[in-house]
């Protein structure tokens, strides 16, 4: 074990998460009974599970960088040159008992570096499917200016949400390759495999259209590419993988983990990161449709964020629809604000635009069993986000 200061907007579910701990092993090292903590708060923690080292931009990287080549336009470079690229990110390998650690350099455009630590076959896990992949918590957290997040085609107050919600998850390089999404990327972890959406490929083509100079800097220049909306990959071989083979692929090849993490530090591609976020999850839970009985009474609420307006209540919806999707959060919600409701004899939709919103969110707390769920409202009432409608 190893100790951890807690910093502002940590929480228990972020903190196990970066770890490789579960909320209940944290609580039980540190002697828990609630998932209250305090700015400044020393936790004992896992070490080694979790990359948080960050080396001056002056020490070089253990094997040289190797000059971006010229791309021809829209396309990778010869086989050659992007598996040549690639030796930028080859990894310092140590065998244990039951796993592999890995500790994976890499040079970050801005000049510094950061170091990966990373482990495989994380039994630990009941999701695993894949023994050889790693779970990676990510270090970079950096906040984008509300202007830029709302330049992706959200309001003011959804915005600053956002930005919240943003940096209260994963890192914006958070890397996921032992479950069924095959490889999953990003500060919400979006998806790799067809199966369970295949996001990723949707993050990808984004910063593709978006971003196409980095893009190709970072990702064309080690084989990586997006067509047609899908992800592709070149193997050792020169042929080109699509989809769940190519994922499968980037898989198991841990030194293009290199071209993520460098990615997770690029503000115009963490903004495509928000960008879906924004698509996927922030627009379809704020205008999802409710139907809640109130003493007997049908009410259907055409929009959540029709009755939930306050910049607290936006950003636990959002917070809460990323990380149990849109269908969890809306039962969520749902049951609260049937309960607060009927506690405030609100039995029309006019009415239920005076719900006292606090409320909600306390009753979700006092009733849910999900430590998830708990640690994510807990979360913005400690940062002290305003309940006052808007």
């Amino acid at each position: 074990m190893t100790t951890y200061r807690v910093v502002p907007g940590d929480t228990l579910f972020g903190i196990a998460k970066r770890f490789g701990m579960t909320v209940d092993e944290l609580k039980a090292a540190n002697k828990l009974t609630t998932t209250n903590l305090r700015i400044g708060q020393t936790l004992q923690v896992k070490g080694g599970s979790s990359g948080t080292t960050v080396i001056a931009p002056h020490k070089p990287p253990t094997v040289p960088v190797t000059p971006t080549p010229t791309q021809p336009a829209g396309g990778v470079s010869s086989a050659a040159s992007y598996l040549a690229a690639r030796q930028e990110f080859i990894p310092d390998i140590v065998q244990e008992a039951t796993n592999r650690r890995y500790a994976l350099r890499v040079r970050l455009l801005s000049g510094s570096t950061v170091i990966a630590s990373m482990r495989d076959n994380l039994t630990v896990s009941r999701h695993m499917v894949y023994p050889n992949g790693i779970g990676y918590g990510g270090q970079s957290h950096m906040a984008l200016d509300v202007a830029t997040i709302q330049s992706v085609g959200l309001t003011l107050p959804q915005a600053k949400a956002l930005q919240y919600v943003s940096t209260h998850e994963g890192g914006f390089d958070a890397i996921n390759s032992y479950d069924k999404a095959i490889f999953s990327y990003g500060f919400i972890q979006f998806t790799g495999a067809a199966a369970v959406g295949g996001s990723l490929n949707r993050v990808m083509a984004s910063m593709k259209a978006n971003a196409p100079t980095l893009f190709n800097r970072i990702f064309q220049r080690v084989g990586i590419d997006s067509a047609g909306g899908v992800t592709t990959v070149r193997n050792e071989a020169g042929a080109t993988l699509t989809g769940d083979n190519a994922w499968l692929y980037i898989q198991r090849t841990v030194p293009l983990y290199g071209a993520f993490i460098q990615a997770g530090f690029e503000p115009q591609l963490i903004r495509e990161q928000l960008r879906m976020a924004n698509e996927l999850y922030v627009q379809p839970a704020l205008n999802f449709k409710l139907n809640i009985t109130v003493a007997g009474i049908h009410i259907v609420v055409p929009r959540l964020r029709d009755i939930l307006t306050s910049e607290a209540a936006l950003t636990i919806v959002i917070a809460l629809a990323i990380n149990q999707g849109n269908g969890g959060m809306s039962r969520t919600v749902s049951a609260a604000v049937a309960s607060v409701a009927a506690q405030q004899r609100l039995s029309t939709l006019t009415a239920l635009k005076q719900i006292n919103e606090r409320a909600v969110f306390d009753s979700i707390v006092a009733t849910t069993a999900d430590e998830r769920v708990v640690s994510r409202v807990n979360g913005v009432v400690m940062a002290g986000l305003s309940f006052a409608k808007v």
